[in-house]
C-alpha cells in the first residue's frame, strides 16, 4: 500500500527516488482518494458464486465426505439389486421359454408365471359340484352373427325375386302396350295411306304454282322499270297467264284442308 505523509496542508505522498537514480516530486491527496492500484478488481457474480464453499456454512469436511460415502454405498446396494432382480428374470425365462421360439418382451415369463400360479390355485382348491358348461361369450357372439347373416341373405334373397317379378310383369306390360301402339298405328296408316298421298300431290302442285306467281311478278316488275334488260318473248307470255294460274290456285287452297 501506499505510504501516505501528513503535515499541516494534509495528507501527501512523499517523493521516492527511481531506479535510475531520480526523484520522483511529493504529490497532494485529497481527503478520500483511493489510489489506482488500491481499487478492487471488478468480479461477475458467476465468478463470485464459483469462489463460494462448496459445502453448506458449519458444516465439516469430514461430515460432507461421510454423507458422501453413504450415498455411494446406497447407490452401490441399489444397483446391485437390480442386477439381481434382471438375472432372476432370465433365467425364469430360460427355464419357460420353448425351444425355437423368441420372446420379445422380458415380462412374458412374469405373466406366464403368474397364469400358472392361478391355475394351480385353481387345481387345489375345493372341488364343486359339476356343472353345465356355460356357452362362452365368442361363441354366443359368433352364433348371433351367423344368425343374423342367414336372415339377410333370406331377406335379400326374397328382395330379388319380389324385384324379379315385378321387373317380368313390367316387361309384360310393355310388351302389350307396344304391340298396341303397333297395331293403332299400322290401322291408322291404312285408313290415311291414300288421302296422305293425295294430300301430299295437291301441296306440290299448289307450291309450284305459287312459285309461278312469284316468278310472273318479278317479269312486271321489269317490264315496269326502263334500266335494265327487257324480258323476252316467253317470259311475256308466261306474264300474261297469270289471271289463269291464279284461278287455279283459288281452286287449290279451296280443295286442300287447313
Amino acid at each position: 500500500m501506499t505510504t501516505y505523509a501528513t503535515d499541516s496542508q494534509g495528507k501527501f505522498i512523499p517523493a521516492t527516488q527511481r531506479p535510475d537514480g531520480t526523484w520522483r516530486k511529493p504529490r497532494r491527496v485529497r481527503d478520500g482518494y483511493i489510489p489506482q492500484e488500491e481499487v478492487p478488481l471488478y468480479e461477475s457474480k458467476g465468478k463470485l458464486f464459483a469462489q463460494k464453499p462448496a459445502l453448506p456454512p458449519g458444516m465439516s469436511p469430514e461430515m460432507a465426505q461421510k454423507m458422501k460415502e453413504k450415498r455411494e454405498q446406497e447407490q452401490r446396494i441399489r444397483q446391485q439389486r437390480e442386477a439381481a432382480e434382471a438375472a432372476r428374470r432370465s433365467a425364469q425365462n430360460a427355464q419357460h421359454q420353448t425351444p425355437g421360439l423368441l420372446i420379445l418382451h422380458s415380462d412374458s415369463g412374469n405373466k406366464h408365471q403368474q397364469n400358472q400360479s392361478q391355475q394351480q390355485r385353481q387345481q387345489n382348491a375345493k372341488p364343486s359340484k359339476p356343472k353345465k358348461k356355460a356357452a362362452e361369450l365368442p361363441d354366443v357372439l359368433l352364433e348371433q352373427r351367423q344368425r343374423d347373416e342367414q336372415k339377410q341373405a333370406r331377406q335379400l334373397q326374397q328382395n330379388q325375386k319380389t324385384a324379379k317379378s315385378q321387373q317380368t310383369k313390367s316387361q309384360q306390360l310393355d310388351d302389350a302396350t307396344k304391340t298396341f301402339n303397333d297395331l293403332s298405328l299400322s290401322n291408322s296408316n291404312s285408313l290415311g295411306g291414300e288421302a296422305s298421298e293425295g294430300h301430299t300431290d295437291l301441296s306440290k302442285k299448289l307450291r309450284k304454282l305459287r312459285k309461278k306467281i312469284r316468278e310472273i311478278e318479278i317479269i312486271e316488275e321489269r317490264l315496269r322499270v326502263s334500266d335494265g334488260p327487257r324480258p323476252d318473248k316467253d317470259q311475256i307470255e308466261k306474264a300474261k297467264r297469270k289471271p289463269e294460274i291464279l284461278k287455279e290456285i283459288e281452286e287449290l287452297e279451296k280443295t286442300i284442308p287447313n
